[in-house]
């Protein structure tokens, strides 16, 4: 989304002088407004547009219903009126329009000071203002309206982790995942609340294994047993991820990443049994991207110097040398079909 935002800036800007024009050519009169009977149309072809990301339009068709409503003498629209404001508001937060989307949130608030979606935005607008505390007490003010708002939780857990709040980030993004369960896809996000609370929950976890590796004094059995099961847990919390959503490239290198310390840890156990698990993690990582040249390497390595397969060394080097030639690389494959020959002869 992030990198569309100068296009949608640009097209808002537009969208905003083009419904001034009208307004302007208008002169205020209320007898060229819509009439109220068609505010609900409108603003349901907002709410299609809505979906679709379409923001100009969107931003047209409730700009449209807004006006409508307005036409409203007896008030009766103050739910469909709610919904349009806070839909251009937040439509005015994608596209980095801040002061817009106040203004739309403030007339949002008017109506319904309460509802979780006016705390919601409310939230995050305060903290992308730098305002963390009062951003964390309008996403509580959402959830106390609403325990299973999936999107509040996760905006929660990642401001405690920001402030390195670990278990009540934590104890956020397990609700945010548990109210999520169907993954639904959320416009503006580029997955859906789900999976970005287990991307940020596995993140946790290592936050709390780095913040062991700097502490002062020895680490206790119990302690290094829970530490073992969250370095665990992260792992396969990034696997779910993967497993739900194979394109989500950021969860797919963090899992790569901790598959290679995974893997050089077992190498370094010494052992034959640890080198076949190390041989399983690099298979892991190349069955994730089959472009992981290191991790071929790595094989090669493994199955020629410590158990004595020089076929599948072999295979392992020359995937290698077909993904990134290089002259290391290419003497391993020479020696190996040398020796490979030898033992044919004898």
């Amino acid at each position: 989304m992030r990198k569309w935002l100068p296009y949608f800036e640009a097209v808002i800007l537009i969208a905003l002088i083009v419904l001034i024009v009208l307004n302007t050519k208008r002169g205020g009169a209320e007898v060229n407004s819509p009439p109220a009977s068609q505010a609900s149309t409108f603003i349901e072809k907002g709410d299609e547009y809505f979906a679709k990301q379409n923001l100009p339009q969107a931003l047209f068709a409730y700009w449209e219903g807004i006006q409508a409503i307005e036409t409203d003498t007896n008030n009766v629209n103050r739910a469909l009126r709610l919904h349009a404001h806070l839909r251009v508001s937040e439509i005015y937060f994608h596209s980095n329009w801040t002061a817009d989307a106040e203004i739309h949130l403030n007339r949002a608030a008017a109506i319904d000071p309460d509802h979780p979606v006016v705390h919601l935005l409310r939230g995050k607008l305060l903290r992308d203002t730098g305002e963390q505390a009062l951003a964390v007490r309008e996403f509580l003010a959402v959830i106390a309206k609403n325990p299973t708002y999936a999107e509040a939780h996760y905006q929660l857990g990642v401001l405690y982790q920001g402030t390195k709040q670990f278990e009540e980030a934590q104890a956020h993004y397990k609700k945010a995942i548990e109210n999520d369960p169907d993954l639904i896809d959320v416009p503006f996000e580029l997955m859906p609340i789900g999976l970005q609370a287990r991307l940020q929950l596995s993140r946790t976890y290592r936050n709390i294994l780095q913040k062991y590796q700097f502490i002062d004094r020895e680490v206790t059995a119990e302690e290094q047993a829970q530490l073992v099961g969250l370095e665990d847990r992260g792992l396969e919390i990034l696997e779910e991820i993967v497993a739900h959503a194979p394109d989500f490239t950021e969860a797919k290198q963090e899992l790569i990443g901790l598959l290679y310390g995974r893997a050089a840890t077992l190498r370094r156990g010494g052992e034959e049994r640890a080198y076949d698990e190390a041989l399983d993690v690099y298979q892991k990582i190349v069955t994730l991207d089959p472009t992981e040249v290191d991790a071929y390497l790595w094989m090669g390595q493994i199955y020629n110097s410590f158990l004595q397969d020089p076929e599948s060394a072999l295979e392992a080097y020359r995937k290698a040398y077909e993904l990134e030639p290089g002259s290391m690389t290419l003497t391993e494959i020479k020696n190996l079909e040398r020796d490979l020959e030898e033992m044919k002869i004898e």
